[in-house]
């Protein structure tokens, strides 16, 4: 599970965060495009978003378009491993991704200092240590091994 499951942890962290921020105003002079008004290649690589785009709220899909920014801002091998990583979430059990998901939870609680703490230690655990700790509750909830 090691690295798969640490990057589909971060995944998942960072969708929970993104989508808090979905629902932020938007300021006035902010001006979000309509799907026509996009690139060729971010129609291309947001194609998911096509039939859609156009109805969803100006925060999201200003949102979407920053993701899409840090996204090809990204090295080609961090994007691997997040992929990795979501095709890890996607195999596990319903009971694993709970787990993850009340996990992440709890991490979000807890102050930033404590998260970064708790990911470096997740990061210096082997991965039979890793699924100890995820399978008595993961970080933010159980203590680690």
């Amino acid at each position: 599970m090691g690295r798969k499951a640490l990057a589909a942890w971060l995944l998942a962290m960072a969708c929970a965060t993104a989508a808090a921020q979905a629902t932020a105003a938007l300021p006035e002079n902010v001006k979000v495009p309509a799907w026509k008004e996009l690139s060729s290649q971010q129609q291309a690589d947001l194609s998911d978003f096509a039939r859609r785009w156009d109805r969803l709220p100006a925060s999201r899909r200003v949102l979407i378009l920053e993701r899409h920014a840090r996204w090809k801002q990204l090295p080609a091998r961090k994007r691997e491993l997040i992929h990795e990583g979501e095709r890890n979430f996607r195999q596990m059990s319903p009971g694993q991704r709970e787990k993850m998901r009340l996990s992440l939870a709890a991490m979000r609680a807890l102050p930033v200092p404590e998260q970064r703490r708790l990911r470096q230690t997740w990061r210096a655990l082997s991965p039979q240590q890793r699924r100890d700790w995820l399978d008595r509750g993961g970080p933010g909830i159980a203590p680690p091994p």
